[in-house]
Order: C-alpha cells, then structure tokens, then sequence
C-alpha cells in the first residue's frame, strides 16, 4: 500500500488561523474597554490627562475600523478592495475630525462627513452581508458605527479645558449608539439574508 506523504503546507492545523482570528474578534470588545479603564484609572494625574486624551482621540476610531476591516483581509478580491476603500474613507474622515476637536481647527468638510457617513452605513451591511455569504463573520456595521459615531459626537461636544472625560463620554455614546445600533442592524441583515 503506498502511503501518501503530505506537505507542510496540507497539514491541518488545529489552531488555524480563522479559529485564531475569530477568537481575537471575541475578545477584541473586552479588551478596548479594559484599556480604556486602565486609562482612566491611570490617569490620576491631571498634568497627564490632556495628553492621553488627545492621544486616545485619535486611536479609538483607527481600533475600530482596523477592527471591523480586519476580517475582510482574507476575502475575494473585490469585496476586500471594497472593503478596504470604505475603511479608508471612515477613518481618514473620523481622524479629521478628531483633528478638528482636539486642536479647535476650522471643521473641513462639515456638511460632507456626516453625509460620507450615511452612505458608508448601508454600503457596511452590505459588504458585512457578502462577506457573511462568503463564510466570514465580521461585524464591520457594528465597528464602523462606533468610529462614526465617535467622529461626530466628539467633534460636536469636545470640550478644550476637559478633552479626557470628552473623549470618554464620546466612546461610551459610541459605544453604545454607533457599535450596539450597528451590531443589531448588521447581525439583522446578516440573518434576513441567510433566511432568502
């Protein structure tokens, strides 16, 4: 009987790299929120607050959109460009205007990101549902949601003499209207489509 010698690159991998990167997404949400209570907790010092607070406006809307993105590294060609082209815009407009919050700029685009926006939303659930049919499981909505909202919401209320409790009081709004808003209309179109 000849036996079959299998190459390195056939051998299946208990750890593959899909259950790796699903078990990082779980944990994704968990560990940005314990970060940023570390923050909190480590920022005792009030010299220290402004700085971690311009700092932490620019890194929760670049975590979320690499974060709901990510998944789609993996994915056919076009839905990944796609993909990519909408985190881009997301992001390159939410680090604008966390720009314009944290250093009091003149807002670029005022009228034009909030527009961007609501066109990148349904053009989220879409890609999230092509990538869904293609067996992937991302929550881009959700991520997407959450810098959007982040954007927006900080840009209007930052306030200059207490830029932290601002950023915070922003990432928990997104969190909560951006992320939970996006997690139940992703996971909605997700299932419908599913279901047809």
């Amino acid at each position: 009987m000849l036996s079959r010698r299998l190459l390195p690159d056939q051998v299946a991998h208990p750890l593959s790299k899909q259950k790796m990167f699903e078990a990082f997404s779980r944990a994704r949400l968990p560990l940005l929120l314990l970060s940023l209570l570390l923050l909190v907790g480590g920022s005792k010092l009030d010299a220290v607050r402004p700085l971690e607070g311009q700092i932490v406006a620019f890194v929760i809307p670049a975590v979320a959109v690499i974060s709901g993105v990510a998944p789609f590294s993996d994915a056919h060609g076009p839905l990944r460009n796609r993909v990519f082209a909408l985190g881009t815009v997301v992001l390159a407009l939410s680090e604008l205007a966390s720009y314009q919050a944290v250093f009091e700029a003149a807002p670029l685009f005022a009228l034009a990101t909030p527009l961007a926006f609501a066109v990148a939303l349904p053009f989220a659930v879409w890609a999230e549902v092509g990538g869904a049919r293609r067996g992937l499981r991302s929550r881009l909505t959700a991520w997407l949601g959450l810098a959007m909202v982040f954007a927006l919401y900080f840009r209007g209320h930052a306030l200059k003499n207490n830029l932290f409790g601002s950023v915070f009081a922003a990432f928990f709004v997104a969190l909560f209207l951006g992320g939970g808003a996006g997690l139940c209309v992703g996971e909605f179109a997700v299932r419908r489509a599913r279901s047809a």
